[in-house]
């Protein structure tokens, strides 16, 4: 399917203390499709401590908490790594998870925001979702610049 951890720039991803500690604004509330994907978001940053101040790691785990995708691979969370590995794995077909376009294209975003992987398309990936995911689209975004972790 294209995408590997290497041509992503996953492996030995490090990060220096400066984009650590970006500089925090105040923002709006962050959106969540439903009550269920606030408690999703709230379980994978207990998994990821890393969420809690950086925010590829924070706009990953909120992707990964949509409920389309979380209920997909939540029984094999603790196998993973990182929040982007379910992405990575079904990308490599190393997974068996059932999901649909636009969990696949929330996916895509997701290691888009992580790491700048350039295999994505943002009107394809607006295009397969139905209209609350905007919403998603648009926060993870913020949560990525640093706005809302």
């Amino acid at each position: 399917m294209g995408l590997n951890r290497e041509k992503c720039g996953y492996i030995g991803k490090k990060r220096t203390i400066e984009q650590q500690t970006l500089k925090k604004e105040r923002c709006p509330p962050m959106y969540f499709v439903d009550d269920q994907h606030e408690v999703n978001y709230t379980i994978t940053k207990l998994q990821w401590q890393d969420a809690k101040t950086d925010p590829e790691y924070a706009a990953a785990c909120y992707i990964l908490a949509v409920p389309i995708i979380f209920e997909k691979i939540v029984d094999e969370l603790e196998t993973h790594g990182s929040p982007v590995d379910w992405i990575l794995d079904w990308e490599e077909e190393a997974a068996a998870y059932d999901l649909c376009g636009a969990a696949v294209e929330l996916g895509k975003l997701a290691l888009h925001l992580w790491n700048g992987c350039t295999q994505f398309h943002l009107l394809q990936c607006l295009q397969s979702l139905q209209g609350h995911h905007y919403d998603v689209v648009k926060t993870a975004m913020d949560v990525r610049m640093g706005k809302g972790i």
